[in-house]
């Protein structure tokens, strides 16, 4: 789902009402389930793969209506070395959730590329799919 969100925290310290509504971020909001009883909660970029905010381990919900979704839990920053564990800090998100996703203005150049790579998998898939029509290749003799 598609949602606004808003964090009230910085490193654990509950920022005021100013602070909070300055910095909203948008993307796609996905909270999974996590082991037995526990959630994480996950905000990508537009692309799908790339995180917007750092995740939000433990997650729990606080309050749900009409305007939005308040979650609460811990978020886990990545370490700085290929090994450990990086910080983590008690965060709360306001969530505004929206049904679909955030309109960005896309270059001409990346849709030629797209399509280009659309028609190149699509080509590749035919080849693939009936490969007696290709014919057997018989090398000329020299």
């Amino acid at each position: 789902m598609f949602a606004i969100v808003y964090r009230c925290r910085r490193e654990g310290v509950l920022l005021d009402r100013h602070a909070i509504q300055a910095s909203p971020v948008r993307g796609e909001l996905r909270v999974q389930q996590r082991g037995f009883n526990s959630r994480m909660a996950v905000l990508l970029k537009a692309d799908g793969e790339h995180y917007a905010l750092p995740v939000l381990d433990k997650v729990r919900l606080l309050a749900l209506n009409e305007t939005g979704v308040l979650l609460k839990g811990m978020e886990v920053h990545p370490p700085r070395g290929a090994k450990g564990n990086g910080p983590m800090y008690p965060q709360t998100w306001w969530c505004i959730l929206r049904g679909g996703p955030v309109r960005t203005q896309g270059s001409p150049a990346e849709a030629r590329a797209m399509e280009r790579e659309r028609q190149a998998r699509e080509f590749g898939a035919a080849l693939n799919r009936w490969p007696t029509r290709r014919g057997t290749f018989t090398p000329p003799s020299a």
